[in-house]
C-alpha cells in the first residue's frame, strides 16, 4: 500500500534540500523524488516553485521568530542583557557542536541569493527580519530602563546593528567553513556593545 503524501512531508523536504543547496540549486524534481511523489503531485499543493519557497522561508523564519520570542521575552526574571548574550551563546554553540558551518541560515541564505531579483522574497525577508529587530529592541529598551545600558542608547540602531552583525557573520561562517566568525561576533557584541 502507497505511503499517504502530506502537504508538510513536500514542505519538510523542501526546506531540507533548499537549505543545503539553495533556491537554483534545487529543482522540484530533486524534491517530488525525495519524498517519492509524482511531479504532478507537487502543483496539487503549490502553484509554482517560487511560491512553494516563499511558504518554506516562511515556516522557517516564524520557528526563528517564536525561538527569540521564548529565548528573549518569557523569563524575566534574567536581566535583559543577559538574556541577549545567552540566546546567542546557544545559537553559537549549536553551530559549533554540529560543525555544519557550510550550511548557515535559511534567511541568510535567501537574502543572499533571491533578495535582489524577487520582490516576493526581498519583502518576505525584510518583514520578518524587523519583526526579529524589534524583539531584540524590546529588550534593549527593557535594558536601558534598568540601567543595563546607557539612557542614551539608541535601542533600535543597536537591536539592527546586532541582528546585522549576527547574520554578516552566519555568511561569512558559510564561505570560510569555519566558527570564526561567530566568535568574532561574540567578543565584540559581548564586550563592547551589551557591557
Amino acid at each position: 500500500m502507497k505511503r499517504k503524501i502530506f502537504r508538510e512531508d513536500i514542505l519538510n523536504a523542501g526546506q531540507e534540500l533548499m537549505f543545503l543547496n539553495g533556491y537554483n540549486a534545487t529543482g522540484i524534481k530533486q524534491i517530488t523524488d525525495h519524498v517519492q511523489i509524482p511531479k504532478g503531485s507537487f502543483y496539487n499543493h503549490f502553484e509554482n516553485k517560487e511560491s512553494f519557497a516563499l511558504e518554506v522561508l516562511k515556516i522557517y523564519c516564524e520557528r526563528g521568530i517564536s525561538n527569540h520570542r521564548r529565548a528573549l521575552l518569557t523569563d524575566t526574571s534574567i536581566s535583559p542583557v543577559k538574556r541577549i548574550k545567552d540566546m546567542y551563546t546557544r545559537l553559537i554553540g549549536f553551530y559549533v557542536e554540529k560543525g555544519d558551518f557550510d550550511r548557515g541560515c535559511m534567511m541568510s541564505n535567501f537574502s543572499a541569493e533571491m533578495a535582489d531579483i524577487s520582490k516576493p522574497f526581498r519583502d518576505l525577508l525584510e518583514e520578518e527580519f524587523l519583526e526579529i529587530q524589534s524583539i531584540i529592541t524590546s529588550v534593549l529598551e527593557e535594558a536601558k530602563q534598568k540601567g543595563e545600558l546607557s539612557k542614551d542608547t539608541d535601542t533600535d540602531s543597536t537591536a539592527s546593528f546586532i541582528l546585522n552583525s549576527w547574520h554578516g557573520a552566519l555568511v561569512r561562517m558559510k564561505a570560510a567553513a569555519t566558527n570564526k566568525p561567530l566568535k568574532d561576533f561574540q567578543n565584540l557584541i559581548f564586550n563592547k556593545i551589551l557591557i
